[in-house]
């Protein structure tokens, strides 16, 4: 481990022949299963026929398959149409960056936020695609999202010597050249599903307590609470000071003119003030 804080939760979820599996090794372990899968059934129904069957389509969501919800998080065309290696890459930065969310905040943790970087992006572009015609299949952002509550986490931690950036800089890098190249590409779901799974990562970190947490909430409420409570004194000062103003006047118009020269609202006033007296006087 490259970072010493470690959570009482950070513990093995089985044993397999005498060494752990944790729950980062877990979801490694599915997704390089579910590439394998996809690599199989690609080569016997083709790419077509497979994304149709796995991908986040929400009119077919709205139509009771829920499965889809998860399922697009299988695999991601690219890998197969390119022949590339990006996989390959992924499932290195998922086991480097997963592992060490995973020690800070443990397993039952790291086992909500990676299935709130799932569902909840998939949901909110369901509830889109009820009015837009949208499809979506890729496992990329979901990594993305581990990447991003890593770089929330250790925010200055630096990749490497020969890279003079903090994670906080690449992770911005990284989101503005996703996010420029979707847009060339006129990928407006998958800018919406990267942008979504950043927010849940980062939401998620803040909420378990990473950085200052969500103090800067806390402070806004108290702040707001402060002000409110110093408005209402402010009032009560004033009209207390027009109270008495009003009360000096009318034992003014005593002394001059007796209490017979008062008039009901006159009397009234000082009778209030009589009756706060003695509450006064009783506490």
């Amino acid at each position: 481990m490259f970072y010493q804080h470690q959570s009482e939760d950070y513990r093995p979820l089985f044993w397999m022949r005498g060494r752990p599996v944790y729950a980062n090794t877990l979801i490694l372990g599915v997704h390089i299963a579910a590439f394998i899968l996809a690599a199989l059934f690609i080569s016997r129904f083709g790419l077509r026929t497979v994304y149709d069957g796995l991908a986040l389509i929400p009119s077919d969501v709205w139509h009771g398959q829920v499965w889809r919800l998860f399922s697009y998080v299988a695999f991601d065309p690219f890998f197969f149409s390119q022949r590339s290696l990006w996989f390959l890459l992924n499932m290195i930065l998922l086991y480097f960056f997963g592992r060490e969310v995973e020690q800070y905040i443990g397993r039952k943790n790291y086992l909500l936020l990676y299935a709130s970087l799932v569902l909840i992006p998939a949901l909110l572009l369901t509830v889109v695609g009820y009015f837009f015609p949208v499809a979506y299949l890729n496992c990329c952002d979901v990594f993305f999202g581990i990447f991003v509550a890593f770089a929330t986490l250790y925010p200055g931690a630096m990749p490497s010597f020969w890279i003079p950036l903090s994670m906080r800089a690449l992770m911005w890098i990284l989101l503005g050249l996703s996010t420029l190249i979707d847009l060339a590409g006129n990928d407006y779901t998958a800018i919406f599903m990267l942008w979504t799974c950043t927010a849940v990562a980062y939401g998620a970190m803040r909420l378990i307590g990473a950085g200052r947490g969500m103090e800067w909430l806390t402070d806004w409420i108290e702040e707001r609470r402060t002000m409110k409570l110093a408005r209402q004194h402010n009032i009560k000062v004033l009209e207390d000071k027009k109270a008495t103003d009003s009360i000096d006047s009318i034992l003014d118009k005593i002394s001059k003119h007796g209490v017979a020269s008062l008039d009901a609202r006159e009397r009234a006033a000082l009778e209030r003030a009589r009756t706060d007296l003695l509450k006064r006087d009783q506490r």
